[in-house]
């Protein structure tokens, strides 16, 4: 420690080795009308995020690694920024923390009504599905976590939030099913959150949950909204949307940022997409009680539910299909299984560039 001889009243000045790591000072950020973001804090050497991380303990990205008999190794495995990266995970991080909602605050269930016995306990079967699929998309996230190296840490704060926002989901719908004189249903045949739960890596893991599931579910909220008749059922499916959509953001842009630095990859992306529509198929074949009920739901007799599951059917195609042109896989409609085939839009075209879209325009969602 060290005194100032020419004024001995001047307190002493502390000079430890550890303030002296040659990490990058004087960072003074602008604070916006939104606060402080990721994005005003992760700049110069601190926003450097290397394509390889070369660290393999907890050294946050940006401080100065200590003496190598001192770092700990941690359970890491996916250090390529490729694996995880989006160009847009800050943002969706900063609207995350910005959009969460309870259920027992944010959903008036004051405006629940009595409803006829078989649409409450449709209601409740269909509610008892995504409550299922809030449960496993939170516990298959969270087992990616410690895979992950900490100097992708945006990657990790948004998943967070997705475990977050899915528990919720999971509590809210479940909430939801026991709220209004029904009960859970019956647990569905969970063909496709094998397929999920299963993921080899990943980048497969995104393809099958942020933009498969995503868009299954954002279709079906979406058919749902337009038929519910309280202002509970209306709030607890836009909040839901809204988390949703920011979920399949990230895939979406995840799966353009690894195409664009590994376009060799985008025959494995295909295997990964055939082998999930094949179980996402089983899975709508196998199960009757969700169809029953959503036919129950859409239509006011059993010929309009129908007629409106199959609509639901092809907007859920037209979607997907732009969501993963969107993700620089703009050739999917040649090669989709054949039971979704059927449901694609009649005008379709096989884009012959990125940016290029199939010929249907995104449903109104």
């Amino acid at each position: 420690m060290t005194t100032n001889a020419e004024n001995p009243q001047t307190p002493p000045v502390p000079d430890f080795p550890w303030m002296r790591v040659p990490t990058e000072r004087g960072m003074k950020p602008a604070v916006g009308p939104q606060g402080l973001l990721l994005e005003d804090v992760d700049v110069r050497s601190y926003g450097d995020v290397p394509d390889v991380w070369p660290y393999k303990s907890d050294m946050p990205r940006g401080a100065y690694p200590p003496p190598p008999h001192l770092a700990l190794t941690g359970s890491y495995s996916i250090f390529e920024k490729v694996e995880v990266w989006s160009d847009n995970v800050r943002t969706l991080y900063e609207d995350a923390i910005r959009d969460r909602w309870t259920s027992a605050a944010d959903i008036p269930w004051e405006t629940l009504t009595e409803n006829p016995e078989h649409i409450e306990r449709a209601i409740c079967q269909v509610c008892t599905s995504f409550s299922e699929q809030g449960y496993l998309t939170a516990q298959v996230i969270s087992s990616w976590f410690e895979k992950i190296a900490y100097g992708f840490h945006e990657v990790k704060n948004f998943l967070a939030t997705q475990v977050y926002d899915t528990a919720r989901h999971h509590e809210a719908f479940r909430k939801r099913a026991l709220a209004n004189g029904g009960g859970l249903g019956i647990e569905g045949p969970g063909i496709f959150n094998r397929v999920i739960a299963t993921s080899m890596t990943f980048t497969e893991l995104v393809v099958n949950l942020h933009v498969i599931r995503g868009t299954q579910t954002l279709v079906t909220l979406e058919a749902l909204r337009r038929r519910a008749v309280t202002e509970a059922d209306r709030a607890l499916i836009a909040l839901t949307l809204k988390d949703i959509k920011r979920h399949m953001a990230y895939g979406v842009g995840h799966i353009a940022y690894y195409l664009s630095r590994q376009p060799r990859m985008l025959d494995q992306v295909h295997n990964w997409l055939s082998r999930a529509e094949l179980f996402l198929v089983a899975d709508q074949r196998k199960d009757t009680p969700v169809n029953e009920a959503l036919i129950i739901l859409l239509g006011d007799t059993a010929a309009e539910g129908r007629a409106a599951l199959e609509e639901m059917r092809r907007t859920f195609v037209a979607y997907y299909l732009n969501r993963l042109a969107d993700a620089r896989v703009p050739d999917r409609a040649a090669r989709l299984s054949a039971e979704l085939a059927r449901f694609a839009p009649a005008n379709r075209a096989t884009p012959s560039s990125v940016l290029l879209r199939p010929a249907a325009e995104d449903p109104a969602i």
